[in-house]
């Protein structure tokens, strides 16, 4: 009898989970049913971005292609072409920073710059030689602040890398010191004056620092 009292317990827990199976058959299945359904929609979605990538890395090899044959026009047409459909993939990165350098290559500054912009925002780890080139665009069309804010944003975008980052400003410190901005030009040599892992702009930093005062007081 006390083997029968141990075992009633058992039995009724038993019965209790198969009836809270039975209750919530319904709910499990629909739940069953939707993970099934995420798990295929996250195949497809991960097939699609491998397709897209493929195709994109394709598209930009035909057009890098016609570039090496001399086709210019052609070129350009199908790097715009990879730059607009692929947008946000490295392929489509690398297509419009392409289109940029050719349109610079012709004077056409503001057309490249316009190509880049729109590449920016999803450039992912390419954002800092997106932002350094826009800055090149600036540059040369005499924009010295604009020129100096694009190498900024590249510095930002470099992530660890503080060699990269320390180019980027300094190029930015020349920007904003040839379009007469002296404070901002003092500024970023000032902090790239104390960088330790970057000796040459740190040495550079401080020539520009003395000229810049040498300047001012000179004024």
């Amino acid at each position: 009898m006390a083997t029968n009292r141990t075992d009633a317990p058992a039995a009724e827990r038993g019965r209790s989970l198969m009836d809270w199976f039975q209750v919530n058959s319904r709910l499990l299945g629909i739940a069953a049913a939707v993970v099934a359904v995420a798990l295929v929609g996250m195949w497809f979605y991960n097939q699609y971005r491998q397709n897209r990538t493929v195709n994109a890395e394709r598209s930009l090899t035909l057009a890098q292609q016609s570039l090496a044959s001399g086709n210019t026009s052609l070129a350009m047409s199908d790097l715009q072409k990879v730059a607009t459909r692929y947008e946000g993939t490295a392929a489509g990165t690398e297509a419009a920073m392409l289109l940029a350098r050719q349109n610079f290559d012709q004077g056409k500054y503001q057309e490249g710059i316009d190509a880049l912009k729109k590449a920016a925002d999803k450039a992912g780890p390419s954002r800092a030689n997106v932002e350094g080139l826009i800055g090149d665009g600036y540059a040369q069309l005499g924009k010295g602040v604009d020129a100096a804010k694009a190498y900024e944003r590249a510095a930002e975008a470099t992530g660890p890398y503080e060699s990269e980052r320390a180019y980027y400003r300094a190029k930015a410190a020349r920007s904003y010191a040839a379009a007469g901005n002296v404070a901002e030009a003092k500024r970023v040599w000032g902090e790239l004056a104390t960088q330790e892992k970057s000796a040459s702009i740190a040495a550079e930093a401080k020539v520009r620092l003395a000229e810049l005062t040498a300047r001012r007081a000179g004024t």
